[in-house]
């Protein structure tokens, strides 16, 4: 079992992405856009939807109706603007929390957006909702995304959660290791087939999750991860790049449960009223650890007290566990039993955050 804390993400680690963040100008008719230029359109409650030209010379295209001139390459809202007025329920971005916030009030102008009376924090803005852990958000994109990062220091290990792509690629550079050290692609496309008739006619779906611990530990190390898609959105949940820790050998027996958040009420006759809301995945397992890594155990519950980790009992991704018993969360429970003499064993109770 190993467990993957994240490093902190920040502008310089983000060293560019294809997903919009702050709008480009709105876009005009009379203009002559060039190849890859890009431009805006307004949408309802400050959204914004950004477009990049396909050709040069292009002029008059209105890009939501030609697709042979204009390529829509995801959403973003308005920058926010202090003498701007808002309207109840209008949105915007704040670059440089990348936050979203709505407001809460009419004619609302030059209230701060950190101002909880007017304003409601939504969660991280589209290029950085991959990179917020502690909410159930994703970065969604039309067609494809490509994120480059410079960690800036020794990483091992990356993990993706909540993928919906076709392939995804992950390339690592450096400098001083003359090049591209790194190369992973995979076909993310996949069926479940347990007999003829799955083979025949289930339908196909996608890995919601990937880890490996194969990074090459080159200190400037810069990371290039390309998720694609031929059908609508590539949406990516969380993007996690860290130093793995070997926990030691998880168990049999281990256990996948959810809290379930949905309610179920009966008025006098019996009747039930449904409202489904969201289930959270929570994990249980026995980790056999060596006498000789408890101490960097201590060390590891102590570092990920109430912080989020990537938590995978199941190395090899095509195991039928592996889903199962893969977390984006903290540890409820964290018990070392030393009464072996040899090894501990280590009782985790895992919570999806």
């Amino acid at each position: 079992m190993h467990v993957l804390p994240p490093i902190t993400m920040t502008d310089a680690k983000l060293t560019s992405s294809t997903v919009p963040e702050t709008p480009p100008a709105a876009y005009a008719g009379g203009t002559t856009y060039a190849l890859d230029d890009e431009a805006s359109v307004a949408g309802a409650a400050g959204l914004q939807t950004v477009y990049r030209s396909l050709q040069g010379s292009n002029t008059g295209h209105t890009p939501a109706s030609s697709p042979d001139w204009w390529e829509d390459i995801g959403d973003t809202y308005q920058v926010y603007n202090g003498g701007t007025a808002y309207a109840i329920g209008d949105r915007v971005i704040e670059t440089t929390l990348h936050k979203v916030y709505e407001s809460l009030t009419a004619a609302n102008t030059g209230n701060a957006v950190t101002d909880t009376t007017h304003w409601l924090e939504i969660g991280a803005t589209n290029r950085w909702a991959m990179f917020d852990l502690l909410r159930n958000a994703a970065t969604s994109v039309p067609s494809s995304m490509t994120i480059v990062l410079t960690p800036g220091e020794r990483v091992n290990g990356w993990a993706m959660v909540g993928i919906v792509a076709a392939d995804v690629t992950i390339t690592m550079t450096s400098v001083g290791g003359g090049g591209t050290v790194y190369t992973y692609t995979e076909d993310l496309r996949t069926r479940i087939v347990a007999d003829w008739y799955d083979y025949f006619f289930e339908p196909f779906s996608n890995r919601a999750h990937e880890m490996r611990i194969e990074l090459p530990p080159f200190t400037d190390g810069i990371i290039t991860v390309t998720l694609t898609t031929t059908e609508g959105n590539v949406e990516l949940g969380a993007l996690v790049i860290g130093t793995a820790v070997y926990i030691g050998q998880a168990q049999h027996s281990a256990e996948s449960d959810v809290l379930n958040f949905s309610t179920v009420t009966r008025d006098l006759f019996g009747n039930a009223t449904l409202v489904q809301r969201r289930n959270v995945p929570r994990t249980n397992q026995t980790v056999w650890c060596d006498k000789s890594r408890v101490t960097r155990m201590l060390a590891v519950r102590e570092s990920l007290n109430a912080a989020p980790a990537v938590w995978s009992a199941v190395d090899d991704e095509d195991d039928g566990y592996f889903d199962a018993l893969f977390i984006l969360g903290i540890y409820k429970k964290f018990t070392i039993n030393a009464a072996m003499p040899e090894h501990a064993t280590i009782s985790l109770e895992l919570e999806e955050v």
